[in-house]
């Protein structure tokens, strides 16, 4: 199982991933206190994180198991609100 640390650098590198997965981001999240929760309206997936009850919602991905640009880029910023990252 991947670091925390490795998987941030992953999703932070420059230019955008474009091979993060579902999986790496469930474990991302995990680590960074968030529960993970799906259903709801179709696809979508959203992530609670525990200590500021802050949430970041998203339809997952159709094709494939990487996420899209948009999911990347909206993960990166939930993680700076969190104080998990720097932007």
């Amino acid at each position: 199982m991947p670091s925390k640390d490795s998987l941030l650098k992953k999703l932070m590198a420059k230019p955008l991933p474009t091979n993060y997965t579902v999986r790496e981001l469930d474990s991302l999240m995990k680590k960074c206190g968030c529960r993970k929760y799906a259903g709801g309206r179709g696809s979508a997936v959203k992530y609670v994180h525990m200590e500021s009850g802050r949430i970041v919602e998203f339809d997952a991905p159709h094709l494939g198991n990487e996420l899209y640009r948009y999911h990347v880029n909206a993960v990166k910023k939930f993680l700076s609100d969190i104080g998990e990252v720097e932007e």
